[in-house]
């Protein structure tokens, strides 16, 4: 049975409203605040008649996947957004949030009351089909042909029509699946267990330690396409609260069942892990989204000795959106989500970026922040467009580039700025990306638990730093609104580039310490409390840049060793440091591959290399063009600590 269909129907009778029971049930991590309930002024789209993407128009003659919105929006025009935030300024984000959900909700009901009878004509008519309603932004999604998109435009109140990611049906839901089962831990302490470089170097332990801010109360949802739900990763999972595990029914009533821990929209079932991983693996592409979850908020398990979340005492929850962005974001705002990280990237989508916009400036205004990596582009693509959607979306997609270890900037993170210059968004350029953290040579977690201290590289885990480091910012104040939590990240980062903000890493390296202090400090100035342990600049509250350096010389060190080899016989090891190729001193790969170039050149059959171990070294003649060794850029200091 389809039950995102049946959602449809029961939405049309109205069962989006939301009862004052409904709210105060929440389904969320500390979702008891009870905020207002009444709704806020609405806008109209500018402009008369109907605009219809011109993409539309150019399609093959089949049936297409369009999107519509109603004339009546919550944010109007392109600045809405700016204009609007600045009216809810003195809000808490919690109130703002339940008015606005309110507000959405009910204009969604009064537009559908005016159009339910043309939609369901063109239903039985057969000239749309596949309906599906969404109320993030006012609105529907349906497949039409292009001789009879203009029967659409005659619905009472369409206003515009945007061509959407293909698609086909919904999918018919998928088999039941086994809700992971809690595993009681110990009290968080930040001594238990050895944590990565990246959490000490954007200063997070020490808001554990002076703060005992630990991402506590907040709910991440992690947006990928497969997730390993095994014990290394599942300890701090989210369990909706209000929906009963492993019963195929849909006990909160919101039209998916059994979303217990997270939902997969793609295939309309609750099955988070759509591909097999064995235990031992180390595949950084099968243990993506396990991944970012684990650098947000993971959690350590008890056997283990390794934890690797910034916000280690968060919850997280797994999202496979594919193209259903609508119903995703829905499903993250009503269950109180606190942020939504966004490791992904699309290219040309045209006027339809407006779309997206407009879903996660109202998702943002439902107290929602949208968090993305840079992007991976920079050797491959031009600016303005090598930031892609959703990261180049202002204000609301919070977009970091990537830095390597040593705080150089990583050759292929994508730079800014981004162009808005659409039907109904005129920004012109935009500065990009906001800050920017690590993204190159970071610790891995097979599924077992175990860890390779460099396993894995891209700007899909620049974001999720951002992410946790936004999770403490909102643990420490859940009324955190984002328009200031954006101007406290970035006026508090560390520049690390050129002078000032610039293209490549925004505002500089995230700086947690320093951020959650300013969090902490105007919250206790808006309650009327001391804030006077919050001021003030202090010793040890930035990163200091040289010592950083100075203990972070890359060295060349050995990744893998081809079994049976001349370099396994001559005992060298993985992770031994690589010094001289032939008569050349060698310190990354670039030197190490124009040594073995001249080599070549000189038409020599073998080359010399020394390795080094503990203060000793190796010799060991390999023929040249031979893969015996691979080899990685490292870190002379411990990965853990």
């Amino acid at each position: 049975m389809n039950h995102r269909l049946i959602y449809c129907v029961v939405a049309w009778a109205g069962a989006l409203t939301v009862s004052a029971q409904a709210q105060t049930n929440a389904n969320s991590v500390g979702a008891t605040h009870a905020g207002p309930t009444a709704t806020l002024p609405t806008e109209r789209l500018a402009g008369e008649g109907v605009w219809i993407m011109p993409a539309v128009r150019q399609s093959p003659r089949r049936a297409q996947r369009v999107t519509v919105w109603f004339e009546d929006q919550f944010l109007g025009d392109g600045d809405s957004y700016r204009r609007r935030s600045a009216t809810f300024a003195d809000w808490k984000r919690r109130d703002l949030r339940d008015a606005v959900v309110a507000t959405l909700k009910s204009l969604n009901e009064r537009s559908y009351a005016a159009a339910s009878a043309s939609l369901e004509q063109l239903v039985a008519e057969g000239t749309i089909a596949n309906l599906e309603r969404h109320w993030i932004v006012n609105g529907f999604s349906c497949d039409v042909s292009p001789e009879k998109l203009d029967e659409l435009t005659t619905v009472p109140g369409v206003r515009k029509i945007f061509r959407t990611q293909r698609r086909g049906a919904p999918p018919t839901s998928g088999a039941p699946v086994e809700a992971v089962p809690a595993v009681r831990r110990d009290a968080f302490s930040p001594d238990a267990y050895l944590h990565p470089w990246y959490t000490r170097s954007l200063l997070a332990d020490r808001v554990w330690r002076d703060f005992g801010v630990t991402g506590q109360g907040t709910l991440n949802i992690i947006s990928d396409s497969n997730f390993v739900l095994t014990d290394s990763f599942s300890y701090n999972l989210y369990r909706n609260p209000n929906e009963t595990p492993d019963n195929g029914l849909d006990d909160d009533g919101n039209g998916f069942v059994d979303d217990y821990h997270g939902y997969n929209f793609a295939n309309n079932s609750p099955q988070l892990s759509t591909r097999t991983v064995a235990d031992d693996a180390f595949d950084g592409r099968s243990l993506h989204g396990s991944m970012c979850a684990a650098i947000v908020c993971g959690a350590g398990r008890p056997d283990a000795k390794h934890e690797f979340g910034l916000a280690p005492e968060g919850r997280w929850s797994g999202v496979v959106a594919g193209p259903y962005l609508e119903a995703a974001v829905q499903w993250a705002v009503e269950q109180h989500a606190d942020t939504y990280s966004m490791s992904f990237s699309i290219p040309n989508l045209g006027e339809y970026r407006s779309h997206w916009r407009k879903v996660l400036e109202q998702g943002a205004l439902c107290g929602v922040y949208f968090v993305s990596g840079a992007g991976n582009f920079a050797q491959s693509e031009t600016v303005p467009v090598q930031m892609r959607t959703p990261e180049d979306i202002p204000e609301v997609v919070f977009a970091a580039a990537g830095v390597q270890r040593d705080l150089s900037r990583t050759p292929f993170s994508s730079k800014g700025p981004v162009e808005w210059n659409l039907e109904h968004y005129h920004d012109g350029r935009v500065q990009k990306p906001e800050v920017c953290a690590f993204n190159m040579g970071l610790p891995l977690m097979a599924p077992n638990g175990q860890v390779r201290s460099t396993g894995i590289n891209g700007n899909s885990f620049a974001g999720p730093m951002f992410c946790g480091a936004i999770a403490l910012m909102v643990s420490a104040d859940p009324d955190l609104l984002p328009w200031d939590l954006k101007e406290i990240i970035t006026s508090t980062a560390l520049d690390v580039a050129h002078e000032g903000v610039d293209d490549e890493t925004g505002y500089g390296l995230i700086n947690c310490y320093r951020a959650v202090k300013e969090v902490l400090r105007r919250k206790a100035l808006r309650e009327g409390k001391e804030a006077s342990q919050y001021e003030g600049r202090e010793a040890g509250d930035e990163l200091d840049v040289a010592a950083l350096q100075a203990r972070t010389k890359p060295q060349l060190t050995v990744a893998r060793i081809r079994p049976r080899s001349a370099a396994e016989q001559a005992g060298v090891r993985v992770g031994d440091v690589i010094v001289m190729c032939g008569d050349k001193t060698v310190e990354d790969a670039q030197q190490f591959r124009a040594a073995m170039a001249q080599a070549s050149a000189a038409n020599a059959k073998t080359v010399t290399i020394e390795f080094e171990r503990d203060g000793k070294s190796i010799h060991v003649d390999l023929p040249l063009g031979n893969r015996d060794v691979a080899i990685r850029k490292s870190f002379a200091n411990p990965v853990f600590q």
